[in-house]
């Protein structure tokens, strides 16, 4: 390599001992005494133990490769774990939708004053219904009381438990 300009045969060394980080405690005693006479060799070791401690500053620290790994491999861990969760924790809901939609059946069935609040809300629905003028359909009964109100009472707690059992399904797949 030609250099131009000043030079000295002792740069060299020089800047090996400020980029091992040995410059100038740990240079030889002949190599700092020259860097004190020559003019190169003293801006060349103060030019680069500035910028060496420049760049120490300026770049992140990394983290070693053992760290790096054991997250990677604690990540992957993680990820494995949510991955076999999500059907458990599908079959987990359909059970207790199951369980809601059986326990609103059978307290739909057996209390009185819900039976009487359900019969209520049909006779204000069905009057509703009454004062709308729609079409007559051929197979629709004319009077809906003939459908005994232990099967709206099904059909409303059913309902409501395929709501709730949809509702809460859709919350526990929902992608963090």
């Amino acid at each position: 390599m030609a250099r131009t300009g000043i030079s000295c045969a002792h740069e060299d060394d020089v800047l090996m001992m400020v980029s091992t980080g040995r410059w100038p405690e740990g240079a030889p005693a002949e190599l700092r005494a020259h860097a004190e006479s020559c003019q190169v060799c003293r801006e060349l070791g103060l030019a680069a133990a500035a910028i060496g401690e420049e760049s120490e500053l300026a770049a992140p620290a990394l983290p070693s490769a053992g760290t790096v790994w054991w997250k990677a491999q604690l990540r992957a861990r993680q990820e494995a774990a949510r991955q076999v969760a999500r059907p458990i924790t599908a079959v987990q809901l359909l059970a207790f939708s199951a369980l809601v939609g059986v326990m609103g059946a059978v307290f739909g069935a057996t209390t009185v004053w819900f039976q009487r609040s359900l019969r209520a809300v049909g006779s204000v629905v069905a009057g509703i219904v009454a004062g709308i003028s729609l079409p007559r359909l051929p197979s629709l009964p004319e009077d809906l009381s003939a459908i005994p109100m232990g099967y709206w009472v099904i059909l409303v707690v059913v309902g409501f438990g395929l709501v709730a059992a949809a509702a809460v399904f859709s919350w526990a797949m929902k992608e963090e």
